[in-house]
């Protein structure tokens, strides 16, 4: 069987699922101030400042 990645939300079930998960993750500014480095793909670069793609 095939691995689906990367779907979008077919249904309210996997929303309500979804948006659990995402309330647990934390932000950008959470991750840094516990000393980690965040996930490069969740923020780009301009000029050395920090802008968010949401």
């Amino acid at each position: 069987m095939k691995k689906v990645v990367n779907t979008m939300i077919r249904n309210q079930k996997d929303l309500e699922e979804q948006s659990e998960m995402m309330e647990k993750m934390k932000t950008n500014k959470q991750v840094k101030e516990n000393g980690e480095i965040p996930d490069p793909i969740q923020y780009e670069t301009n000029n050395g400042k920090e802008s968010s793609q949401n």
